[in-house]
């Protein structure tokens, strides 16, 4: 997996260069009569706040590399900038060099000047720079507030929105500040200023918390966090609260977590104006069960494998099965309850979108949640819930394919009968039945799911015990 990431890393970074020696004839094929230069510096902005995005789900803490100098006579303050400056050596800082460098020296530079391509080339460098260390500084702190990433996939969210719906122009903003740079190269001094202010601020905050029992909100004691909300439901809000430690301190739970607040921007792509003037819900649909749901579809997917590594010890407990599987559909609840609150925004757009995420998001709740726990209990693969998940597919089997396959499968089969025979909002209200009336019968789906789960413990617990 080690040499197939290398050889996908590789791949990508040549095909940035190459885009980037191809930047001018692309520009100016798809926008033919314009400047190339400022339909370019239009996009730039664009692209570093997808930049920062791809490194909320794909950059790593490299805090584990400095553990084996923890141990020998080196000066902290050393430490922490080995740390940081160790970090820059990542692939996502090779790929905005390798896109915009050579678009600098063959556009830049004979139109612009010397001068300007330099500062340009200094500026995106500086800007990368900056956004490596405040995803790092972001990061470090989720892991002591958790609801900083609500508030992170928030604020994305709205930016998004009022930038879609022309509220304001991140494209006419970037593009007047970089064609400015151009002709005022000092203001590349700006750019230097927050990108010492990111390293200064990541360097402070490393060396404060070098050591992990140091890492405590402020006024805090050093123990676990507790989740007090979660005390009313008793056993299973224990449960619920241990698997959100579990997610919020692991790689892979983790980006699946990060990745379905990035699943809330699908709307943008399913929710088209003409569909819904004309009634078109079929891939709304598809749409909204992902934006709703997609906690459910990619956590469900290894539902009991997470815990393998202590599966032993769960199974050893005074745990009483039937709470742990309500935990689990608890769980799923409540994150599918806050990806359709935040959903919500998009009744902006239209109303009609608030009617059709409810009704995915009471299937995903019903119906796909019930499902989804039933076939976790036919996956006996043990997971390394500490990997990264990029190009990780330790776990994946048949199982996971065939999740999928009728994750994608139940929507269609409620809404296209009813959307066919009658009209396409009685297939939406099939949807949204379908899934009420499976919530209400949860006491005895947790029953028939208690049932599978006892006939195949055992196999579960032999498949979790396999390295």
């Amino acid at each position: 997996m080690q040499i197939f990431s290398g050889f996908i890393a590789l791949y990508l970074l040549t095909m940035s260069f190459y885009a980037g020696i191809a930047m001018s004839a692309i520009i100016e094929k798809l926008a033919p009569g314009k400047d190339v230069v400022t339909i370019f510096c239009g996009f730039l902005l664009y692209y570093f706040s997808v930049d920062i995005i791809i490194r909320f789900m794909l950059q790593e803490l490299p805090a584990l590399t400095v553990q084996p100098y923890l141990i020998k006579n080196i000066k902290r303050k050393y430490l922490v900038r080995f740390l940081n400056i160790r970090s820059l050596f990542h692939f996502l800082n090779l790929v905005p060099l390798l896109l915009f460098i050579p678009f600098s020296l063959i556009k830049i530079w004979p139109g612009y000047g010397g001068p300007a391509a330099v500062s340009f080339i200094a500026t995106v460098v500086l800007l990368v720079s900056f956004n490596h260390f405040l995803i790092l500084y972001v990061k470090r702190k989720m892991i002591l507030y958790n609801w900083l990433m609500v508030g992170f996939f928030l604020v994305v969210v709205i930016v998004g929105f009022c930038d879609y719906h022309g509220y304001f122009s991140i494209r006419t903003f970037s593009s007047s500040l970089f064609l400015k740079l151009l002709q005022m190269p000092w203001l590349a001094a700006i750019s230097l200023l927050t990108a010492v202010a990111a390293f200064v601020n990541s360097n402070r905050y490393l060396y404060k918390n070098l050591y992990i029992e140091e890492m405590v909100k402020p006024g805090g004691s050093k123990s676990s966090a507790e989740y007090t909300w979660l005390n009313s439901l008793g056993i299973v809000g224990e449960l619920i609260s241990l698997d959100l430690k579990l997610i919020l301190r692991n790689k892979r739970p983790r980006s699946l977590l990060l990745m379905s607040g990035l699943v809330l921007f699908y709307g943008f792509f399913f929710y088209k104006k003409e569909s819904l003037a004309n009634n078109q819900f079929g891939l709304m649909i598809v749409g909204a069960i992902f934006i709703t749901g997609s906690f459910i579809i990619s956590y469900g997917n290894y539902l009991f494998a997470w815990q393998s590594s202590h599966y032993d010890g769960l199974v050893a407990g005074r745990i009483k099965w039937r709470d742990y599987i309500k935990s689990k559909l608890m769980l799923f609840l409540i994150i599918s309850t806050v990806c359709f609150s935040v959903s919500c925004l998009y009744g902006l757009i239209s109303w009609k979108l608030v009617i059709i995420q409810f009704a995915a998001y009471l299937f995903n709740i019903g119906v796909v949640s019930v499902l989804t726990v039933y076939i976790a209990t036919w996956n006996y693969k043990r997971l390394d819930i500490e990997k990264s998940a990029s190009f990780n597919y330790q776990g994946t089997g048949l199982t996971q394919w065939i999740h999928a396959f009728l994750i994608l499968l139940a929507p269609g089969a409620f809404y296209l009968p009813f959307a066919l025979l009658i009209d396409p909002w009685a297939g939406i209200a099939s949807l949204g039945i379908a899934g009420f009336a499976s919530l209400l019968l949860w006491d005895y789906w947790v029953e028939i799911l208690l049932k599978q789960f006892d006939k195949r413990k055992h196999l579960i617990l032999a498949g979790f015990r396999e390295k």
